[in-house]
């Protein structure tokens, strides 16, 4: 299983693939022997997925040559990839929801202009059974958790015959336990001789089930080694390509403050119509910084949403230091001392063809610092932006230029600065890494603390469980709208509470 010996599954060498001007792999080689658990790690932008993509054929590099086996083979698409053998589960699903499970199993790869259901049906149960999973057929795939559904995308690429399995970050909407139970399926595959190729961010992933690990830095290839021969430190800084100092992730040693967010029976709609936070009951107070775990879609952005003021109560109520503000508008919460941090800075968070000055007054124009006589003064806002773009180097060349001109990286070092250094009294924070390497995220988790220790309330949520449990004071829980409090920070105590196990 992934030795030395074991023929090769594939090779990619010397690929160099442009956009436009940017270079987004540079000479990258990789080769990867049957039946290995691979990883692929490496920074945001590094150049992972587009290496996959080539492999997958859903991109065509620039120079450079793909062998499959023994076999030099050029893909002018994606099902030229599939004929071969190959198979990829990107970070966003291609189930569609209106379809029902075996429709979704065979979408692409009937095999003919006839489907016999019966017989489709029985070789798809074939399928599940080999990797210990369960469907109902007939049933649509638009009700499927998350773990279903990727327990759905790896029956398709089964259902394709590949060899060769592409997971890009497998896990992002998955609970701890369910996580794991996907891993036990992939080494499964692996002792029967598959390979399989992981993209991840997450470094327990890469040591607890990978053979060996490739790092990419800057759409080169930097090194690759044994798993069993790497640290965990040493992994992150070969990504990140300097020393890491080692963080402080302890949690407040003193007790918190005052209530600043009391939240009662809260129950929010959503876009639907729907219940989607149901009775919803917990405070957060001064100097804490609480989490909110659960799986992606379980309710959290409306929640957010209420306590800022741009969703409506359905029923319930909301109160800020004693005082009730559940109909009171975003602004008047906004100058109380709320600030967020979206989960989607596009639709939340900048106004793309802003300027970084403009953008670092968005939601903040009619605070007493901005404005003055109801005119935002241009003096105090060219101040702050600088203030915003230097607090975590935001790169770039000019305060006037529109923000869309900013990696997604730099657009989230300010939108995360423009919160946290805009006097908040409860931070609302929803990812506020998404898109950061480690050292930014790092950066960021200790500004958060460092907020808190001056007595900023923090409601922080993220889908990656390690961040809650390191950086958080207590973990708040939901799943499909309600809320619990963990009774303690305990991963698998979390995990099933996540998912009802």
């Amino acid at each position: 299983m992934g030795e030395a010996s074991s023929p090769i599954a594939f090779s990619l060498k010397n690929i160099t693939r442009r956009f436009g001007s940017v270079v987004a792999l540079d000479n990258v080689s990789l080769s990867v022997p049957s039946g290995c658990f691979h990883a692929v790690v490496g920074e945001n932008g590094a150049g992972k997925t587009t290496l996959m993509r080539v492999l997958y054929g859903a991109l065509t590099p620039d120079q450079g040559t793909i062998e499959v086996g023994s076999d030099v083979v050029k893909f002018p698409n994606s099902a030229a990839a599939i004929a071969s053998g190959i198979g990829m589960v990107s970070q966003h699903y291609a189930i569609i929801p209106e379809l029902t499970n075996l429709q979704n199993l065979m979408l692409g790869a009937e095999g003919g202009e006839w489907i016999h259901a019966k017989e489709a049906a029985a070789r798809a149960d074939q399928l599940a059974a080999r990797m210990g999973f369960q469907f109902d057929w007939s049933g649509r795939s638009g009700s499927l958790s998350p773990a279903a559904t990727q327990k759905l995308e790896i029956l398709k690429l089964l259902w394709r015959n590949s060899r060769i399995l592409i997971l890009d970050e497998p896990t992002a909407m998955l609970s701890p336990a369910d996580g794991e139970a996907l891993f036990d399926s992939l080494n499964l595959l692996v002792a029967e001789g598959a390979t399989v190729v992981l993209v991840t961010h997450r470094m327990p992933e890469v040591m607890d089930h990978c053979q060996r690990v490739t790092v990419l830095r800057g759409g080169k290839w930097i090194t690759e080694q044994a798993v069993a021969d790497v640290t965990p430190t040493e992994l992150a800084e070969l990504i990140v390509g300097t020393t890491i100092a080692a963080t402080n992730t302890t949690q407040s040693l003193r007790e918190p403050g005052e209530v600043v967010l009391d939240v009662n029976e809260l129950v929010v709609a959503g876009d639907l119509g729907q219940d989607a936070v149901k009775q919803a009951t917990f405070r957060v107070r001064q100097g804490e910084v609480v989490g909110i775990a659960g799986v992606d879609g379980s309710g959290q952005k409306e929640l957010f949403d209420c306590v800022l003021g741009v969703r409506s109560a359905r029923s319930g109520a909301l109160t800020w230091g004693g005082e009730a503000i559940t109909n009171s508008s975003t602004r008047e919460r906004i100058n109380r001392g709320i600030r967020s941090i979206p989960e989607d800075r596009f639709a939340q968070g900048i106004a793309q063809a802003w300027s970084l000055e403009e953008n670092s007054a968005l939601g903040l124009q009619a605070t007493e610092a901005l404005q003055s006589k109801g005119t935002i003064r241009d003096q105090a806002r060219s101040a702050w932006a600088k203030q915003v773009a230097a607090r975590f180097s935001t790169k770039f060349s000019s305060l006037s230029q529109p923000i869309r001109d900013l990696s997604g990286g730099n657009q989230q070092r300010f939108v995360v600065a423009r919160a946290t250094e805009a006097n908040p009294r409860l931070l609302l924070a929803f990812q506020p890494t998404r898109g950061l390497d480690l050292a930014a995220s790092a950066n960021i988790y200790a500004a958060i603390r460092e907020r808190a220790d001056a007595g900023v309330a923090t409601l922080l949520v993220s889908y990656d469980l390690d961040d809650l449990l390191a950086h958080c004071d207590r973990i708040l829980v939901m799943n499909r709208g309600r809320l619990v409090e963990a009774p303690s920070k305990d991963r698998q105590v979390i995990g099933r509470l996540m998912v009802d196990a």
